[in-house]
């Protein structure tokens, strides 16, 4: 009798587990009519509920683009882009803070700070610390932000700050994640989400600005925007 309750709360427990994750609504990742794949997340945040819309691609899809204010509507019409989110942190004039690079961009130098350096070369992306990396590698894309999310598969130690997020990371395979939150999310969990294996399953990740300058634009897809309150100088793009 015993072993008979035993397996029936067993089966219990896993029917309430899977009614959980179909009410959580994540979705698996789907292919777009490109190349890129995307998936949603569904949180709770002080009680509200959070999508986090992510998207996926080849590092070879991977651009840095800046030199003007646009929102991410304005950029993926400038840039005939697949997917568009903000890119990092800027100061009241505009200029970007911290290292910038590519074809599409105002090139910037590093600054020394406890951030990350997120670059690809020869279609590999990469994420290194400030003090690790070496302009002279000269990559063809790359951004500096931070803090750091994930390093080598592990969240790292964050302060509970609360914002709309957005984020960009490296997955199992090598691919680049793009990422943002319409609502917001502490940066610990935000962390977690991107080293979750039900999350965003990513080895290393960056985040990004985030409050009112995350935003998202999508070529065919405008459900999935998401809103920023003002215009970005620069943007990381799927093309």
């Amino acid at each position: 009798m015993q072993r008979l309750l035993g397996a029936g709360v067993a089966v219990l427990l896993c029917v309430l587990g899977a009614i959980h994750l179909r009410a959580q609504g994540d979705t698996p990742w789907h292919r777009l009519p490109t190349k890129i794949e995307t998936r949603e997340l569904h949180r709770t945040s002080h009680a509200f509920p959070v999508t986090i819309r992510a998207f996926r691609a080849p590092a070879s899809a991977f651009r840095v683009v800046g030199k003007r204010y646009l929102t991410a509507t304005g950029w993926l019409q400038q840039t005939r882009a697949r997917v568009v989110v903000n890119g990092g942190y800027f100061d009241g004039n505009g200029h970007p803070m911290g290292f910038r690079a590519g074809k599409n961009t105002e090139n910037s130098k590093l600054r020394r700070a406890d951030w990350g350096v997120f670059w690809v070369k020869d279609g590999v992306a990469h994420l290194s610390h400030t003090r690790d990396f070496d302009p002279s590698e000269h990559p063809e894309e790359a951004i500096q932000c931070g803090p750091r999310l994930v390093v080598d598969g592990k969240p790292t130690d964050l302060k509970p700050q609360w914002a709309r997020r957005t984020g960009v990371g490296i997955d199992r395979r090598g691919r680049v994640v793009l990422a943002v939150s319409d609502g917001e999310l502490s940066l610990d969990e935000w962390a977690k989400i991107w080293a979750s294996p039900s999350g965003l399953d990513c080895v290393q990740a960056l985040n990004m600005d985030g409050g009112p300058s995350t935003q998202l634009a999508v070529s065919g897809e405008r459900q999935l925007n998401v809103e920023g309150g003002w215009p970005v100088p620069d943007v990381l793009a799927f093309k």
